[in-house]
């Protein structure tokens, strides 16, 4: 939500870029003396498409070069720089300016030989495209998000709501009429200063971007929003390309009185490219008609998932000589969870008695549309999907709908499980794809990296200590003893991780008080401090060895 609140703003802000002069005269002359003032608005209209349609090419032509976070950061901020002397050296801005002029007085013409409507439409989408290079400053920071987002939604989302931005002081001028003129005419002979002045403050954004502090702002405003509990993934192809957020679990119906509206949300999906069943035969949707069926998309090393599944195993124990068949789908987030022996390790561990599905290739996950872990869907004795639920929580309307629908008339009493509200840490993710937090004193390295911990640690950031080296999964401690350092603000910590070798015993110091030593072994999800104090902490985890991985830190 932050990062298209900041997308939009940036859209607005472009407007200060001094070579949007050349547009101006044709935004006015489309309104004034114009029959119908709804011609800015095609111009307007046509200008966010073709310009949101030129960025996404761009981006996904960087997208497919297969780059790194990192590189696409930094190559991001070299063109923040080398824009920022373009707008201080005047003269190289000035051609670019001109040429751009004379592209444009021929995309006016364009527009002037279709009247009406059309002719507005036409001539917004050639302004887009031809304005793309003028936006250059603030347009390179958008598609270091749009690059780093690992799906075509959020990309496309970031972009458009970018344009839409960019469009709204268009239409402000295009209406404005001939105050706002005179405005912009009298301050066009200061549009050299401005330009220089501009230049100035976006080659000081570049600065701060190669020192890493709008990560630091980023990360006080996220430290304020709670967390909901619940892990939003996006999917791009058959990866798990995802990214946090904070949004409240849903459901489809109304809780009124205990009694759930159901919606036939049409024929549920089969059980799609499933490479193993555990605790069962396979199963399909046509067998199963005539029975209540719940299916469960979940990974063993979620903490949001975890914390659901005393209450799925809970009605499977209540229900499933009334009716209910509770199913499994266990689609993996990380390559270890693709291991059958791993899940059914877990599948034992967390005393699951239910049908567990192996959906490796994410073909059950698209079938079903599907973008949380965790999430349900019920299924009713017909085939038909009458209720979906996004997250934790609500677990009562989860529980009447399932009693309405094996005919069970009274209704159980509110159950919303933890309260997530006092969790102000994020997810937090050590790959190169989805680092996030690691404090801006260092930086992520794919080839071994000698790290020290540095004097002070901001709230939602980690640090490392010894040699690591980061990969798409993880980050490794090579070869030696290592430490890692954690400021957040919660009770309870939970780290996936795993020992590459043989296990490793790791020592917890929080907040200057030892802690149990946690064994690692296999790749899972491993508690580190379980406290009911919700204040800010500092955790320190000293590591004897290397062969060490770390995942993700989560939060309960």
């Amino acid at each position: 939500m932050i990062q298209v609140l900041f997308a939009f703003l940036a859209g607005i802000l472009t407007i200060a870029a001094p070579c949007i002069l050349p547009l101006l005269p044709i935004l006015l002359g489309a309104s004034v003396g114009q029959s119908s003032r709804l011609r800015p608005l095609f111009i307007v209209f046509g200008f966010v498409i073709s310009f949101a349609a030129a960025s996404l090419v761009l981006s996904a032509l960087v997208i497919h070069l297969g780059l790194s976070q990192n590189v696409i950061r930094n190559a991001a901020i070299v063109l923040l720089a080398v824009f920022a002397l373009f707008m201080i050296w005047p003269l190289p801005f000035e051609l670019l300016t001109a040429k751009l002029s004379g592209v444009i007085n021929k995309a006016s013409e364009v527009g002037q030989s279709h009247k009406g409507y059309k002719g507005a439409f036409i001539l917004g989408m050639v302004l887009g495209i031809v304005w793309t290079p003028c936006a250059g400053p603030v347009l390179g920071t958008i598609l270091t998000l749009v690059a780093t987002q690992g799906t075509t939604a959020k990309a496309t989302l970031l972009v458009v709501v970018y344009a839409l931005g960019a469009g709204v002081p268009m239409l402000i001028i295009a209406y404005g009429s001939q105050w706002i003129t005179t405005k912009v005419r009298s301050f066009a002979k200061y549009s050299v200063r401005l330009q220089q002045i501009f230049g100035v403050l976006i080659l000081l954004l570049a600065i701060a971007m190669y020192f890493q502090y709008d990560t630091v702002i980023e990360n006080k405003i996220t430290a304020f929003f709670p967390q909901s509990g619940l892990e939003q993934k996006l999917l791009q192809g058959n990866t798990s390309a995802t990214k946090d957020a904070s949004i409240n679990a849903t459901n489809a119906g109304n809780n009124v009185g205990g009694n759930i509206k159901l919606t036939n949300y049409g024929t549920a999906a089969d059980f799609a490219g499933i490479k193993h069943w555990l605790n069962s035969d396979p199963l399909t949707i046509q067998q199963l008609k005539g029975k209540v069926v719940l299916v469960d998309f979940w990974t063993y090393s979620c903490i949001n998932c975890i914390r659901t599944l005393p209450y799925l195993t809970k009605w499977y124990d209540a229900y499933k000589d009334k009716g209910l068949v509770v199913i499994g789908v266990h689609t993996p987030e990380f390559p270890f969870e693709k291991e059958t022996d791993n899940v059914q390790t877990a599948i034992n561990r967390l005393g699951i008695r239910y049908p567990v599905a192996q959906d490796n290739d994410y073909a059950t996950w698209n079938a079903y549309k599907n973008e949380y872990w965790p999430a349900e869907y019920l299924i009713d004795q017909n085939g038909n999907i009458v209720y979906e639920h996004a997250g934790e929580g609500e677990y009562d309307h989860t529980e009447n709908a399932i009693r309405q629908l094996l005919g069970i008339t009274n209704t159980v009493g509110i159950e919303n499980g933890q309260d997530l509200s006092n969790i102000h840490s994020p997810e937090m993710y050590f790959n190169l794809n989805r680092i996030k937090y690691l404090t801006p004193d260092q930086s992520a390295s794919e080839q071994p990296k000698q790290y020290t911990f540095s004097k002070s640690l901001a709230l939602n950031n980690f640090a490392l200590e010894g040699q690591w080296q980061f990969n798409n999964d993880n980050a490794q401690l090579i070869n030696r003893p290592g430490k890692i350092r954690l400021h957040f603000s919660s009770g309870k910590v939970f780290m996936v991780a795993a020992a590459k070798n043989n296990s490793i015993p790791i020592k917890i110091i929080v907040d200057g008080k030892p802690q149990p030593d946690v064994i690692i072994k296999m790749s899972q999800l491993y508690s580190l401090f379980d406290s009911n104090d919700y204040r800010e902490h500092t955790i320190e985890i000293d590591i004897p060895s290397g062969g060490f991985e770390a995942f993700t830190f989560t939060f309960g």
